[in-house]
């Protein structure tokens, strides 16, 4: 049988000799300025083997990313209850889409789409937005044994040009789902903002991959019911409105 190694170097050079299309984003006026060329594939394994090839050490921003993240420390804080705030249903909408909120009350459908993740940014302890945050930083050094850091232009970016957001964490205060609009908001654009790496996000995965125990440090990250969920709507929801192709494609269930 061909070693794990092998078929991800295999994979890695077949993507590489594909021509570039598409666009980078440009909702984030920042992200317009990405290199589009930039492209690594990082996997390790619950005994720590790191397989790392391409810009696997290069920075960028977590962006929806940070969704998981952010949810696994809810989780991980206030248990099911999270689920009375947000839902664990796909959409079947872009993840910017607002028209779910308008039919439900504002209660977002799920964690990963806008809306349900800035509802979920906004149960991150902390008196304001960089309490919130710094709050998260805390949680993905524990997971990647390194401090990520923020993306001041990214951030700044986005805060400025985040309209559609603020309008859904301004939703979500009218129907009682969140708080405060400013610490939702804020502590949602910078967790997008986030700078890691390739290989550190490789790092960061393992507690979940392990029923939210880490394998390198043995530590309990999270009780196995919070990780089988964050895993689950991954695969339900973490692709918006294409869960559906990715998992025909992979072939969901295996």
């Amino acid at each position: 049988m061909q070693s794990l190694e092998t078929s991800l170097h295999e994979a890695y050079e077949s993507v590489r000799k594909l021509p570039v299309t598409g666009n980078v984003a440009t909702y984030i006026p920042e992200l317009a300025n990405v290199d589009p060329t930039s492209l690594a594939l990082v996997a390790t394994n619950l005994e720590g083997q790191t397989f790392a090839f391409g810009d696997c050490d290069v920075p960028f921003t977590m962006q929806s990313v940070s969704k998981a993240f952010s949810l696994a420390q809810v989780l991980g804080e206030r248990g099911a209850a999270v689920f009375d705030t947000v839902g664990f249903e796909p959409t079947g909408n872009p993840f910017f889409s607002m028209l779910p909120l308008e039919s439900e009350h504002g209660k977002p459908r799920n964690p990963f789409v806008n809306s349900g993740a800035i509802a979920v940014s906004g149960m991150l302890p902390g008196k304001d937005a960089h309490s919130s945050y710094e709050g998260f930083l805390d949680f993905l050094q524990l997971v990647c044994e390194e401090r990520p850091s923020l993306d001041e232009s990214t951030y700044r970016s986005e805060s400025d040009t985040g309209y559609r957001n603020r309008a859904m964490a301004n939703f979500l205060k009218q129907y009682g789902w969140i708080e405060d609009v400013q610490q939702a908001a804020e502590t949602y654009f910078m967790q997008c903002s986030t700078l890691v790496t390739a290989r550190q996000l490789a790092r960061m995965g393992l507690f979940l991959a392990n029923r939210g125990v880490d394998p390198l440090t043995g530590r309990r990250i999270l009780d196995e019911q919070s990780c089988r969920a964050i895993v689950t709507l991954m695969t339900t929801c973490g692709t918006y409105d294409y869960a559906g192709h990715v998992a025909i494609d992979i072939g969901l269930p295996c």
